[in-house]
């Protein structure tokens, strides 16, 4: 594909330069005078084509790696405010078990809002959101700190 499309565009680009040279050589009409109007308007059309498709790579390409950007600050918000959370609860099995409202949570929250406030809006996150995801990442990390058998 890729291959086909860069030969197209030299194609074209050789069509109209053959055209400007011809002109400039010639005064008397030919056939290629004739032809060059259509030449040109294909040329201009396929230029636009590719420019088109060039854009529409480009904006694709950047959009997921915007999207992964976003995903990785979450991550890594949501990371560090379960440790928080979990240092400041100082008990694994009572970071575990924290309820919605309690105030780690809250200040868990706070954190992610503060650190990744693009990537909350960006995958459209409400607080509420954020905060099951908060406490099952305090729940994966506490969980993987404590001994076998103490959960």
């Amino acid at each position: 594909m890729n291959r086909t499309l860069a030969t197209l565009v030299v194609a074209c680009l050789a069509l109209i330069a053959l055209a400007a040279n011809a002109e400039a050589q010639t005064a008397a009409p030919g056939w290629f005078d004739i032809v060059r109007p259509y030449l040109l308007e294909i040329a201009g059309v396929f230029v636009a084509a590719v420019v088109g498709w060039l854009a529409t790579w480009i904006k694709a390409k950047l959009g997921i790696d915007i999207e992964a950007r976003h995903r990785e600050a979450l991550q890594a918000a949501l990371t560090n405010a379960a440790g928080l959370a979990i240092a400041k609860a100082g008990d694994l099995s009572l970071a575990i078990r924290l309820p919605q409202g309690h105030d780690l949570v809250e200040d868990g929250l706070d954190y992610v809002r503060k650190s990744a406030p693009d990537a909350m809006k960006h995958f459209g996150l409400s607080p509420t959101e954020v905060r099951e995801k908060l406490r099952a990442k305090i729940g994966v990390l506490a969980a993987g700190a404590l001994p076998a058998g103490k959960a």
